[in-house]
């Protein structure tokens, strides 16, 4: 009997969520127009928009002729991986273009179960300055691999959109009825697709209209920035793979390094299966990581690095199979204070008590007019090694 009860709460309460979900008869669907392409190529995206509602015209807000303000469309990239949800890249949500016939946005009312369909693109280097659809990138070359990508559909704070939706954090807090449709205030996310690049046989590849030189050590391949006469690892080298020409993953796993000089650099290992195994997004200061996940041979998380909201840095590391913390780390923006916690579990993995400590693993210096934090060990030799070399 009391089970049959809760069954009934729960249903009861679904029940109620459901009344209170904002209905928006207006849907996107994201889709390419090929199985998959080679770096560097053109890559068109379409978006179908629907009317579901069978009765009713509603309306839309599609994008016109503009060269600054927000964009309506904006894609979003993440890893393939199946063990974590991982958001690589996104675009910046801003126009940046030299469009001299300026227009707005345009309203269109859809007929019921009117649809109609807007492609946008990526890697189209010749209108990418001019044309809106074009005007779509991540801000870093896209190399060889499979991703999967999603599109956001956000009106709000575009004074047209404003004047047609209502948002939902806004209607929560309003009593009044509104004719508007609701939308979420983080506007509409369609479904996630898969998408393909595969790596070129060509020595020289072309991406977003910067060319990219290609050497190979017979095992792995090099991305240079310009060209060079023999491998190495500086600042000219933008990434390095081993995926084979013509293909865009391995069975076995596969290497993948990437550094943007002073954005962020990219490094993962994966499960034979695609999987990630470990992953990094970091940078050249202190500290270095932006975000990091590590998983165990049971693909349990072991590591978990981020930057968070506030610009401070956290990182924590997790015993397995319990998933309970093993130690934990604050640190500030420049890294030059970090509170560590330890923590420390009875056999029953229960909490008996946690240790706190204050380090200082930063140092904050002036270069070329920028504030850079380095670790302090590497300033300190640095400084050593700068003494020595005067001295002599």
């Amino acid at each position: 009997m009391k089970n049959t009860i809760t069954l009934l709460l729960l249903l009861f309460s679904f029940q109620i969520l459901l009344a209170n979900l904002k209905y928006h008869p207006v849907s996107f669907v994201l889709s390419t127009d090929k199985e998959s392409y080679y770096e560097g190529e053109k890559i068109t995206f379409t978006i179908t928009i629907t009317n579901t509602d069978k009765e009713n015209a509603h309306p839309v807000l599609i994008p016109h002729t503009q060269n600054t303000g927000q964009k309506l469309f904006y894609l979003n990239l993440y890893d393939r991986a199946n063990n974590t949800q991982l958001l690589r890249y996104t675009e910046d949500t801003m126009l940046k273009m030299q469009v001299e016939d300026i227009g707005t946005g345009q309203i269109r009312y859809l007929k019921p179960l009117e649809q109609i369909t807007i492609p946008i693109y990526l890697n189209d280097s010749e209108y990418y300055a001019i044309q809106n659809e074009s005007n779509h990138s991540f801000g870093v070359p896209l190399f060889a691999g499979i991703y999967k990508v999603n599109l956001q559909y956000n009106p709000k704070g575009i004074a047209l959109g404003d004047s047609i939706y209502s948002y939902s954090s806004d209607i929560d807090k309003s009593s009044t009825p509104s004719e508007k449709l609701v939308l979420s205030e983080s506007g509409v996310v369609t479904q996630m697709i898969e998408l393909k690049i595969r790596r070129s046989s060509d020595t020289i590849v072309s991406i977003e209209g910067q060319q990219y030189y290609l050497k190979t050590d017979g095992h792995r391949y090099y991305y240079f920035n310009e060209y060079v006469e023999t491998i190495s690892t500086d600042l000219r080298c933008i990434h390095i793979t081993d995926l084979p020409a013509d293909s865009c993953s391995k069975p076995n796993g596969e290497y993948f390094y990437s550094h943007f000089t002073d954005l962020f650099a990219e490094y993962i290992n994966r499960f034979e299966d695609g999987d990630i195994r470990e992953y990094r997004k970091f940078i050249d200061y202190c500290p270095d990581y932006l975000y990091t996940e590590q998983y165990n041979e049971f693909k349990q998380k072991t590591l978990l690095a981020l930057q968070l909201p506030d610009k401070r840095f956290y990182k924590v590391q997790y015993n397995q199979p319990s998933g309970t913390k093993h130690w934990e780390t604050y640190c500030s923006p420049n890294g030059t204070l970090c509170t560590e916690t330890i923590y420390f579990y009875n056999t029953n993995e229960e909490l008996v008590k946690k240790k706190s400590s204050q380090t200082q693993p930063c140092i904050e210096i002036e270069l070329e007019g920028k504030k850079r934090s380095y670790t302090k060990v590497d300033s300190l030799e640095l400084r050593d090694n700068s003494h020595k070399k005067n001295k002599k």
